[in-house]
């Protein structure tokens, strides 16, 4: 019997990763997160902070063999920026404290972000996974590079484990709802004058594939996620028939900042993104992940505005 302890179990991501691996045969789900369920699911659910003790607890009394962490989406728009810094540092070490400590878990999948790399004009034009990020790093992309450094001090400590870190490009589709996402489907949407960022994306059924296709695969290691291709900012708004509307350094932010009034808070590092973009290197995914996303990032972009051809979609 595999028992997967899947955390962020409340994004669409990791309900419908959780719908996926209750149809298996020999398989037990366990669902944790502190925010309610967008997808529904019959696995057990807990909803409890990972950077509490009662986690840890619950952690060790259900004995996984696998785990699968997802809760490392940035949530400082929902819950302010202190909660999400401790929600994802504290909670990613209590979280492998726990998987340290754990005698059953043999294998963990961790969600990380091409955010780790920080977003700057210094970076290079393709980050590839041994490189490190330049530049002021936002307080999100030090909690993910901090989340990162738990990783590999416990599997330096962990023998018998094994460790995947995902880094996903930015995860579009018809139903994912993220900041970046909603920033895209706006009928008018604030540019920076001057400023076209080449972009990359992971369409939303790819990303539960490629963590699907981890917890199946035996193989370690650290790989870039995204879609084959990459789009200017220019190209994704054409795609779907978005007006752009190019504005200079301190108005954009200030028309980004105003997006809050529709419940649009989009984070420093998307802010960021969308001025210098962001391009990672995916040979490491097929040739030793041996994972190959099904949708390129045109078609993701696509289904995103609901333009994809059904035809396409089904395949």
């Amino acid at each position: 019997m595999q028992r997967i302890l899947v955390t962020g179990a409340a994004t669409w991501t990791g309900g419908t990763l959780i719908g996926v691996l209750e149809q298996r045969v020999g398989v037990e789900v366990f669902a944790v997160d502190d925010q309610e369920p967008r997808v529904e699911f019959a696995s057990d659910f807990q909803r409890l902070s990972l950077d509490r003790l009662s986690f840890a607890r619950y952690l060790l009394d259900i004995e996984p063999t696998t785990v699968v962490h997802l809760q490392t989406v940035d949530r400082s728009g929902a819950v302010g920026g202190r909660r999400a810094h401790e929600e994802s540092v504290v909670g990613a070490q209590a979280l492998f404290g726990a998987i340290g400590r754990s005698r059953s878990v043999q294998r963990v999948i961790v969600k990380s972000d091409g955010a780790f790399y920080g977003t700057s004009p210094r970076n290079p034009s393709v980050l590839t996974e041994e490189l490190a990020g330049r530049g002021q790093a936002s307080q999100y992309e030090r909690d993910l590079q901090d989340m990162e450094e738990f990783v590999r001090a416990t599997e330096a400590a962990q023998e018998g484990t094994e460790f995947t870190v995902l880094r996903f490009a930015p995860i579009i589709g018809p139903n994912v709802s993220n900041p970046l996402s909603r920033y895209l489907t706006l009928p008018v949407m604030p540019t920076k004058m001057g400023f076209d960022p080449r972009l990359q994306f992971i369409h939303e059924l790819d990303a539960v594939g490629a963590i699907l296709h981890s917890i199946d695969a035996d193989i370690s290691g650290t790989f870039n996620i995204a879609a084959r291709g990459q789009l200017f900012l220019s190209r994704v708004l054409r795609l779907g028939l978005r007006i752009p509307q190019p504005l200079p350094g301190r108005l954009f932010d200030s028309a980004i900042r105003g997006l809050a009034r529709i419940d649009l808070v989009i984070p420093e590092h998307t802010v960021a993104m969308l001025k210098h973009g962001r391009v990672m290197d995916t040979a490491l995914m097929i040739e030793a992940l041996h994972f190959h996303p099904r949708f390129t990032c045109r078609q993701a972009v696509l289904s995103m505005y609901g333009r994809l051809p059904a035809l396409v979609d089904a395949q």
